[in-house]
């Protein structure tokens, strides 16, 4: 349950500029999501959280204290990638294990997290498979119950509903939503789909450009888009909404 703020934060790649002097504030237990277009530096910033990458300005801040120069181990923040970045060779449990043993954990400790970890994302029973033997929204469950073995502060997802099919994308959509609420964990996540945005986010940022343009609750990013941009990518939302009988809250 920790507070993460991104202070005025700037990256570039040589001329380009990524991040242009990004603000935002995540509360304790919130679902962030920042949404939009390929390229608008989504997945830098999560690098820049994660400390992967150092920020050519501002400052990364956890509870109020800087974090930048905190190396990635000590930062205590977990990462899925977009891929869910699972070791093939490893079984269910040897993936949701490894950060534990590379801590130390012994084993009868390490087992029990497993176990309650894989009861958590509904997985008992899949111990002994390997990630190829698994749908993509099992892959998906095995590399939340990874991210949060070693009980980190922050939890980062990026675009974790890509690799999705759409059949039953709005199924794991609703078991992730489900899972960061009942961990209680502060969430930030990145995506380029407005639907899985507005399904997941406590609060949606809305990038361009390496910047924050607006960062509000679904509903009030429908009422009051603050220009064309934002209601141009977000027009979609309109109408589903309103076909999954949310029309009365307008």
């Amino acid at each position: 349950m920790r507070e993460l703020k991104i202070d005025r934060v700037t990256k570039y790649y040589g001329a380009f500029k990524a991040l242009d002097n990004v603000e935002l504030t995540i509360k304790p237990q919130e679902f962030m999501v920042v949404m939009g277009p390929s390229g608008c530096g989504k997945t830098t910033l999560l690098l820049v959280i994660l400390g992967v990458m150092n920020p050519d300005g501002g400052h990364i801040l956890l509870d109020g204290k800087a974090i930048d120069d905190l190396p990635i181990e000590e930062r205590n923040i977990s990462y899925v990638p977009q891929d869910f970045g699972l070791f093939p060779h490893l079984t269910v449990y040897g993936n949701v294990a490894f950060g534990l043993k590379v801590r130390g954990y012994p084993e009868d400790k390490t087992r029990g997290e497993v176990d309650r970890l894989l009861a958590a994302v509904d997985l008992q029973g899949l111990e002994e498979r390997k990630p190829k033997e698994l749908s993509a929204g099992q892959r998906q469950r095995v590399a939340l119950a990874r991210a949060l073995a070693t009980n980190p502060f922050v939890l980062l997802l990026d675009e974790p509903l890509s690799n999705i099919d759409e059949a039953t994308k709005a199924e794991v959509r609703e078991n992730l939503k489900a899972f960061v609420a009942k961990t209680r964990i502060t969430t930030v996540c990145v995506t380029h789909n407005p639907e899985d945005a507005f399904e997941l986010g406590d609060r949606i940022a809305v990038m361009f450009s390496g910047r924050i343009i607006q960062c509000d609750s679904p509903l009030n990013l429908l009422q009051e888009p603050v220009n064309e941009a934002v209601k141009r990518l977000i027009a979609p939302m309109y109408l589903l909404w309103n076909v999954k009988g949310k029309e009365q809250s307008f």
